[in-house]
C-alpha cells in the first residue's frame, strides 16, 4: 500500500514539474513536506498503538494530504487558498482523476480521503469531531497534527533564510519587524487558533504558528513542538517588547512541559 502510494506520488509530482528554478524550488518544498508529514503521521499512529493497517492508512494519508498544492501552485502561483482554491479539494480531485487511491478497498479510500479533506479545516467538521467513526477521527487528528509540526519546521527554515522573504511562502505578508496584530495574541490566550485574515505582517505568521498549540490533539505533538525548539524559535522571531515577553512567559507556563 505505502510503496504504491509513494510511486504514484513521485510520478504525479514529476509529471507536473516546472522549468523556472524558483517555481521548481517551491514545488520541491511541498514534495519534501509531504514526505516528512508521512513520517510524522506514521510515528504518531505507532505511538498510539493503532493496528498495523491503520498505521499504513495514516502513513498514506500523511503522504497525500497536500497533493492539491501541486496543481494549486502550477495554476495560481500561490499557496494561499483564499487567493486560489481549497488545496484539499484540489488534491481529492487529482487523486480521483489520476487514480491515486486505486487498489484500495472502498473503506480505506474513504478514510484517506476524509483525512485529506479535514486536514486544512480550521476545526474538524462537527459530525467527524463527534467521534461516531473512531477510525476516521483518529486518522484525521493524526494528519492534522503531523501537518502542523512539519509546517512549523518549514516556516522556521524560511524565517532564518538570508535575504528577502519569499512572498509565496509568506503569503505576500510584509516584513515589518516591529509590528504585530494583538488580535492573534488574543486568540491564543482565549484558546483559539489564529485567523489567517488577521495576519498583517510576517510577525503575525509566527504568532499564528504559535496559536496552533490550541489545535494540537496529541500529547506527542505538543511535546515535540517544545522539544524541537519550535516554540523558542518562533518567539525569537517576534519583537522584544514587554507585552510579548509577558505573553511568552504565560504561553510557556500554560502549554510547556511540566517539571515532575
Amino acid at each position: 500500500m505505502i510503496g504504491r502510494a509513494l510511486d504514484w506520488f513521485e510520478d504525479f509530482v514529476a509529471d507536473g514539474g516546472m522549468a523556472d528554478p524558483a517555481d521548481a524550488a517551491r514545488l520541491e518544498l511541498k514534495r519534501q513536506h509531504c514526505l516528512l508529514v508521512m513520517a510524522e503521521a506514521r510515528d504518531q499512529a505507532r505511538e498510539l498503538g493503532l493496528a498495523p493497517h491503520l498505521v499504513d492508512l495514516a502513513t498514506v494519508a500523511g503522504l497525500l494530504h497536500d497533493t492539491g498544492r501541486f496543481p494549486q501552485y502550477r495554476r495560481y502561483r500561490t499557496f494561499r487558498d483564499a487567493d486560489s482554491a481549497n488545496h484539499a479539494a484540489l488534491g481529492l480531485r487529482a487523486l480521483a482523476r489520476h487514480g491515486g487511491l486505486a487498489g484500495l478497498p472502498p473503506r480505506d479510500r474513504f478514510l484517506v480521503r476524509l483525512a485529506i479533506a479535514a486536514h486544512n479545516r480550521r476545526a474538524l467538521p462537527g459530525r467527524l469531531a463527534a467521534g461516531g467513526d473512531a477510525e476516521a477521527l483518529a486518522l484525521a487528528r493524526i494528519v492534522r497534527d503531523a501537518d502542523k509540526l512539519d509546517i512549523v519546521r518549514v516556516m522556521l527554515e524560511h524565517f532564518g533564510a538570508k535575504g528577502a522573504k519569499d512572498d509565496v511562502v509568506f503569503l505576500g505578508l510584509p516584513d515589518d519587524p516591529g509590528r504585530f496584530n494583538p488580535a492573534v495574541v488574543a486568540d491564543i490566550e482565549a484558546g483559539r487558533i489564529g485567523d489567517y485574515n488577521d495576519m498583517e505582517t510576517v510577525n503575525d505568521f509566527a504568532l499564528l504558528l504559535l496559536s496552533w498549540i490550541n489545535d494540537m490533539y496529541h500529547p506527542r505533538t505538543r511535546r515535540l513542538f517544545f522539544r524541537r525548539g519550535h516554540v523558542d524559535a518562533l518567539f525569537g522571531q517576534l519583537p522584544d517588547t514587554p507585552r510579548l515577553r509577558a505573553f511568552a512567559g504565560r504561553y510557556r507556563e500554560r502549554f510547556g512541559p511540566k517539571t515532575p
